[in-house]
């Protein structure tokens, strides 16, 4: 893979594009920033997804991955040094999935503190991706919120109290990124939850090292780079199907793919391959030119297209 580009559609403020800018600082990895939109409709980046429009997104040449947990996995295909997921699967899954319950009290606390100075159109926008969320009855100073962010916090200064400098040992890895992520969000956007990190003196200073990992090297560009890419870059091998897995007869059709704790859009292509770690599904983002779209099998869902 290390033929092609890194390029990452992404935008400054969203705490998961951070993260996926921190993965590349723990590498020291080159990389190309296409900015993203911040609300629909995001035309450019949908046609290359197939329809998907969360943040961030990576292109290496014409393969698209989709979730940091699929940019991880990529991320270290390209370049083997600093391994984001030395751990193994299970650990590494367990971590990303802490870290997303985590982000749900984040997330509210967010909207409570700015709903009231968005733009109609941004907080509408919003509304329609968190569906779920009852946006009138968010207030900042909720103590259940607080508590549940603190509880959090308090069982990530437990892990760095046991003496490594980092969450799992002597270097960083995606756990590090993905709890950084979270703690990245309070210090940018929610002041009021800033004296819960720091009442940890292992989580400050475990945050004074993941901020000097830095973030790469990053040069900002447009989408037709991303085009250019496509057209030129070539893919990386598709995973092997398992005779036993229950999707196998559904490929070659044509498979809508979701997010299922948000509305960023839903994905459709060729279904062209699954295992127990991505899906993989083809895309015809411009005239006779393929993208090949790798989502995760955690936190995603699949079904034939109507």
């Amino acid at each position: 893979m290390t033929e092609n580009q890194l390029i990452l559609h992404q935008y400054d403020i969203s705490p998961f594009s951070q993260k996926a800018q921190k993965m590349m600082g723990l590498k020291g990895l080159d990389w190309l920033s296409v900015e993203m939109p911040l609300i629909a409709p995001k035309p450019d980046v949908e046609a290359l997804t197939g329809g998907y429009r969360g943040t961030p997104v990576l292109q290496v040449g014409a393969d698209v991955f989709i979730d940091n947990w699929m940019i991880a996995r990529a991320l270290d295909s390209y370049a083997r040094v600093a391994p984001l997921n030395p751990r193994g699967p299970l650990e590494a899954a367990a971590v990303y999935a802490w870290c997303e319950r985590l982000f749900i009290p984040l997330l509210h606390s967010a909207f409570a503190t700015y709903k009231s100075q968005w733009e109609p159109d941004f907080l509408a926008d919003r509304k329609r991706v968190f569906p779920d969320v009852d946006f009138d009855s968010l207030y900042i100073a909720d103590p259940d919120r607080r508590s549940q962010v603190s509880a959090f916090l308090g069982e990530a200064a437990a892990q760095l109290g046991r003496g490594a400098p980092f969450l799992g040992g002597e270097t960083p890895d995606s756990g590090d990124v993905h709890v950084w992520g979270m703690v990245w969000m309070i210090y940018s956007a929610l002041p009021d939850l800033v004296p819960l990190v720091e009442r940890y003196e292992e989580l400050t200073r475990w945050h004074v090292r993941m901020e000097a990992l830095g973030r790469g090297q990053r040069t900002d560009v447009g989408f037709q780079v991303a085009w250019d890419a496509l057209r030129d870059g070539g893919f990386q091998p598709l995973p092997e199907t398992p005779m036993e897995e229950p999707l196998r007869d559904w490929l070659g059709a044509t498979v809508a793919v979701s997010a299922g704790s948000a509305d960023r859009g839903v994905a459709r292509g060729r279904f062209i391959a699954v295992d127990q770690h991505q899906v993989v599904i083809a895309t015809t983002p411009l005239d006779g030119v393929e993208a090949h779209v790798w989502f995760p099998r955690f936190g995603y869902h699949v079904g034939l297209a109507s």
